[in-house]
């Protein structure tokens, strides 16, 4: 095992199998916020490493950017104590659930498995059981919007675990909120999956009007579906695929960008449409899942999840006048400050740990 942590006892044990540093998912920025947060709150965590796949320069740099981390097995979890397990990790084998048989245990889930793959169109029979299986052993199970919470009870899965409640992500405040630009640019961040429906950005600089318009992509999952489109729009010159963006990098993607595009079929919270708001940048996404509970009526939303509808939306942020995208944007900023801040969702795992401890 390897750990930086100067004691065995916490107030927490956070388990996750990604840390802020080459995140395959949501759930790194996640656990970059509630840090902050914890921090900020004087709360004492233990953020236990499993299911990782990071390389020994990789867990370097974890160890060094990150206070009181442990990376290694269930068994070697035992040498620490805490009131309370916080599991933000998806798939455990039954050495996991024989570590948790005597704790208090939360799980957070990021997104149901089985919407994932209702939504994205594969089969993930073999991480769906092992989610379920993870709701009946844990003690409480925590959403992340209440969106989430619907399609829980519409899965049935109050069956296997009634003791369930929503705990909504936060965000840490960037260092500055943008000024509206006019760079001609839509931003697009996140997976690059059916579900978020990537492709509908470059057909929309397709559109008659857009000739002066270019996009930036950050995300993983670089499809040959979108690059196909690409050749047969005849875009490649104005869409920049970024990889994925972090720090810096994400700090740079947001100030190029003159609004954000969330064309999303499921998101069940919305951490992009929330690191948006927080920076003053206009977001068009479907009323769908976390987002309205993150915006409210600050977003130019599509009015169903067909391009044609995302198209209206984009139109009606092009139209807009500048009295129109200030009600937008410091609309969300506000809602933003008061919900959604790292220290936010900090207290809101606090109060959670205290109430099951």
């Amino acid at each position: 095992m390897i750990t930086n942590g100067k004691t065995n006892k916490y107030d927490a044990i956070v388990v996750t199998n990604e840390m802020p540093v080459n995140r395959r998912g949501g759930v790194g920025s996640v656990i970059e916020n509630m840090a902050s947060g914890f921090s900020s709150s004087g709360v004492n965590v233990l953020w236990f490493l499993i299911d990782h796949d990071y390389s020994g320069a990789e867990i370097e740099r974890v160890m060094s950017g990150h206070q009181n981390v442990a990376l290694g097995s269930y068994e070697e979890m035992e040498m620490f104590s805490a009131p309370v397990i916080n599991v933000h990790s998806y798939q455990h084998d039954s050495s996991f659930h024989d570590y948790l048989a005597d704790k208090k245990v939360i799980y957070t889930i990021h997104s149901l498995l089985i919407c994932e793959a209702e939504s994205n169109g594969v089969d993930l029979t073999g991480s769906i059981r092992q989610q379920e299986d993870l709701i009946a052993a844990c003690d409480q199970v925590a959403l992340v919007s209440r969106a989430e919470l619907e399609d829980y009870y519409r899965w049935g899965y109050h069956e296997i675990n009634s003791s369930v409640c929503v705990v909504h992500n936060g965000l840490k405040t960037p260092v500055q909120t943008r000024k509206r630009s006019n760079n001609k640019t839509i931003g697009f961040c996140g997976r690059l999956v059916p579900r978020k429906r990537p492709e509908y950005i470059p057909m929309m600089l397709a559109e008659a009007g857009m000739e002066e318009y270019c996009a930036l992509i950050a995300g993983r999952g670089f499809s040959s579906y979108a690059r196909d489109l690409l050749h047969q729009l005849d875009l490649n010159d104005r869409v920049q695929y970024l990889g994925w963006c972090g720090g810096e990098r994400l700090e740079s993607f947001y100030n190029r960008i003159d609004v954000l595009a969330v064309p999303s079929t499921y998101e069940p919270f919305g951490m992009v449409a929330l690191e948006a708001a927080a920076r003053g940048i206009p977001v068009v996404c479907n009323r769908i899942g976390g987002l309205v509970e993150i915006l409210g009526d600050y977003a130019f939303y599509a009015a169903d999840e067909t391009y044609s509808a995302f198209r209206a939306a984009m139109n009606n942020w092009l139209a807009a006048d500048n009295d129109t995208l200030e009600e937008m944007v410091s609309g969300a900023l506000g809602r933003y400050y008061e919900n959604f801040t790292d220290v936010h969702m900090a207290q809101r795992y606090v109060n959670l740990f205290e109430s099951l401890a």
